[in-house]
């Protein structure tokens, strides 16, 4: 669930990715709320399950834990499947969830449920497309170079 309260510096972000250039542009960066494993819910915010993402052209930051004590990121070339979905309800407020499979020992499915899921999963898809198609391009270059036939 997304943790903004109508206050323009909580907001969550919405970029619009610029092309040609070879640095990071984030697509989306702000605050969820997980699910809290324990019976008192309504405490989530004080039992520290705020997740920040920062969500950009090459990889997803993540900053989780007790107290944000843990930092992962996950490059988009180690994502292996993306996936939209959302209810009823949630299209009616423009809501939805983003399922990242990734490549992650720790942490194989990743889920984003915001509001303007379906923009940031459309900028995210097509950012995880091109990271796949130069990291193909980069291999065969590669392969190419030492003399490599595929």
């Amino acid at each position: 669930m997304s943790a903004h309260k109508g206050n323009p510096a909580s907001e969550p972000l919405l970029h619009s990715s610029h092309e040609g250039s070879g640095d990071p542009v984030i697509i989306w960066e702000g605050t969820t709320w997980q699910t809290c494993p324990f019976l008192l819910k309504c405490l989530t915010p004080a039992i520290c399950s705020a997740w920040q993402w920062r969500v950009t052209t090459q990889r997803i930051d993540l900053t989780h834990g007790c107290c944000s004590s843990d930092e992962d990121t996950f490059d988009l070339r180690r994502i292996d499947d993306l996936h939209f979905q959302r209810s009823l309800l949630q299209r009616l407020f423009n809501r939805g969830t983003i399922i990242i499979h990734c490549s992650h020992d720790e942490m194989p499915e990743l889920r984003l449920s915001t509001f303007s899921a379906k923009d940031i999963f459309e900028k995210l898809k097509e950012a995880w497309m091109r990271a796949r198609v130069a990291t193909t391009i980069g291999h065969a270059g590669d392969m190419e170079h030492h003399g490599y036939c595929y």
